[in-house]
């Protein structure tokens, strides 16, 4: 065995390692704001819920959920909350990981902008929308404008 296989084999599972290639394209930023997440595919099964993110990019987040359902490759509708920002994407699951007290950390890249399929809010909808405008958590965020001011 070469040096380098010691080191890496000597290394524990759970022991960050200062070698390891990251893989993180870009900064990652501590949050606690809400997200709003619902499957894509109908056939996965309808639902929907509010969570709050851990950790947010510009390309993408993390949250936690007691939802089991979620699988690397599931394309979900989300709409991270920042106040009168908050706009709509196609995400994708890109890595799920077991927490203690059977929650789950589900990793979620940002496709793209797009309108949700639901023709019509419901009442999950309508309350993350009623926080996310109240929500003052501190993000660097450009103020918005009141309506009519242009």
């Amino acid at each position: 065995m070469n040096e380098l296989e010691q080191r890496i084999f000597s290394k524990g599972e759970g022991e960050p390692s200062s070698d390891r290639f990251e893989r993180r394209r870009e900064p990652r930023v501590q949050v606690d704001r809400l997200v709003y997440v619902q499957p894509a595919d109908a056939e996965r099964g309808h639902f929907e819920e509010v969570r709050s993110m851990r950790d947010l990019s510009r390309s993408g987040f993390y949250f936690t959920t007691e939802r089991d359902s979620y699988q690397p490759g599931v394309q979900l509708h989300v709409i991270p909350a920042f106040g009168c920002l908050n706009l709509e994407y196609l995400g994708e699951v890109v890595r799920v990981e077991k927490l203690p007290q059977g929650e789950f950390g589900v990793a979620v890249r940002l496709l793209r902008v797009e309108n949700m399929a639901a023709p019509h809010r419901s009442t999950t909808m309508s309350a993350f929308e009623a926080f996310a405008l109240a929500d003052s958590s501190p993000v660097a965020l450009p103020q918005c404008e009141p309506v009519g001011s242009m």
